[in-house]
C-alpha cells in the first residue's frame, strides 16, 4: 500500500476502485438524490454543523516518546460524540505556545490502517496527525514506527464526518499543550485534502488550508461514480439498504463537499496533476472559479502539474513541495 509523507507528500492513499456494471441506484430517483443543493440545504447544513458538540472529554497522553533533545512523540486519546479518538502529537520541547499543523491522510476502501513517514529533527509546529474513526496510525519517524489503537466509529463517515474528528482533535490538543490557535493549518491529500477544505471552512482558526489532489464537489462525483465500491461504501450503501433515507443522504453528500461553503475558506492553497482520473482537474477547476466568483480569488493559489496523475502527483515534485512550504508561513 502506498504511505503519505509529511515531508514530501509522496504516495498518497488512493481513494477509489473498481466500478461494477449493474447500476446499484435501480429504483431510487436519482435526479433528486444528485440534484443541485438549494439554499436551504446549505443553510440547513451550516445550522447543524453549529449544534455539534465537538468537546472532548477524558482526554489523556497514552504514550511519549522522546524523538531527540527537540522533538517529543506522543499519542493522546478523548472521547468525542461518544467516540473514542486517538491522535499522534510531534511536539516540540518548548515552553513557547506554538502553532498547531494537521495534516489529515487519504483513504484506502481495504486497508483501516493510516501510514505515514516522517523524516525530521524538529519542528516549529505541534503538528498532529489524527486517527479518524475507524481508522489506526502507522507512523515511521526517523526509522522508528509508532502504532495506534483503531478510532472508534465506521470508515464510511470519511468526510464531514472526519471533519468533526480534526475539530474534537483540535480542541483536545488546545486544552493539554501549549498552542497557539490563533495560527492553525490544515494540510491533506486525497481525501485528506477535501477533509482540510471542510475543517477550514467550519472552524475559524484555521487561517490556512491546502488540498492536493482532492474531492471539491462530492455530490457530483457520487453521481458519475455511483457503482464504485468505495462511493458506494461512504455515501451509498445505507441509502439503499434503507437504513438512511434520500434526503439524509444527499445531505451527507453536500455536507461533504466543500465547494457549496467555500465562502467561508482563509487562505487556501491547491493542487491537482493534469492526468488525474480520480479527482480530475475540472475539481479544482470548479473550486478556483467559485472563489473567483465570490470575488476571494485572492485567498486561493491553484497550481496545475503536467503529466501528474492522482497517484504519482507528490512524486519528484519538488516545485509543489516548495510551495507548499512557502505558504504555510507558520512554520
Amino acid at each position: 500500500m502506498s504511505k503519505a509523507s509529511i515531508l514530501t507528500l509522496s504516495g498518497l492513499i488512493i481513494l477509489f476502485c473498481s466500478c461494477k456494471k449493474k447500476d446499484s441506484l435501480a429504483g431510487i430517483d436519482k435526479n433528486a438524490l444528485f440534484a443541485s443543493p438549494t439554499a436551504s440545504e446549505l443553510k440547513a447544513i451550516e445550522i447543524d454543523w453549529d449544534k455539534r458538540d465537538l468537546t472532548p472529554t477524558n482526554i489523556n497522553i497514552e504514550q511519549t516518546h522522546a524523538i531527540n533533545s527537540q522533538l517529543d512523540y506522543k499519542l493522546i486519546s478523548f472521547y468525542a460524540s461518544g467516540y473514542k479518538q486517538y491522535a499522534a502529537i510531534l511536539l516540540p520541547v518548548t515552553t513557547t505556545p506554538l502553532p498547531i499543523w494537521f495534516y489529515v491522510a487519504g483513504f484506502s476502501l481495504n486497508d483501516p490502517v493510516s501510514y505515514q513517514k516522517i523524516k525530521t529533527s524538529k519542528l516549529n509546529a505541534i503538528y498532529v496527525i489524527p486517527a479518524l474513526k475507524g481508522q489506526s496510525l502507522n507512523i515511521t519517524i526517523n526509522d522508528t514506527t509508532y502504532k495506534s489503537p483503531v478510532s472508534m466509529g465506521t470508515r464510511n463517515d470519511a468526510f464531514d464526518g472526519a471533519a468533526d474528528d480534526i475539530i474534537s482533535t483540535l480542541n483536545a490538543v488546545a486544552t493539554i499543550f501549549k498552542a497557539d490557535t490563533s495560527k492553525v493549518m490544515v494540510q491533506g491529500g486525497s481525501r485528506g485534502g477535501t477533509v482540510a477544505l471542510l475543517v477550514a471552512e467550519r472552524d475559524k482558526r484555521v487561517k490556512l488550508s491546502v488540498g492536493v489532489a482532492f474531492a471539491s464537489d462530492l455530490l457530483a462525483l457520487t453521481a458519475s461514480h455511483r457503482n464504485d465500491q468505495t462511493y458506494r461504501f461512504q455515501f451509498l450503501d445505507a441509502l439503499i439498504n434503507g437504513s438512511i433515507s434520500l434526503t439524509e443522504a444527499r445531505k451527507k453528500m453536500i455536507a461533504s463537499s466543500p465547494i457549496y461553503f467555500c465562502k467561508h475558506l482563509h487562505k487556501t492553497q491547491i493542487h491537482f496533476g493534469d492526468k488525474d482520473d480520480i479527482t480530475p482537474l475540472t475539481q479544482g477547476q470548479m473550486l478556483f472559479n467559485a472563489m473567483k466568483d465570490l470575488g476571494k480569488e485572492d485567498s486561493i493559489e491553484f497550481y496545475i502539474y503536467k503529466g501528474k496523475s492522482h497517484q504519482d502527483i507528490g512524486d519528484n515534485n519538488p516545485e509543489m513541495q516548495e510551495r507548499i512550504r512557502k505558504f504555510l508561513t507558520f512554520l
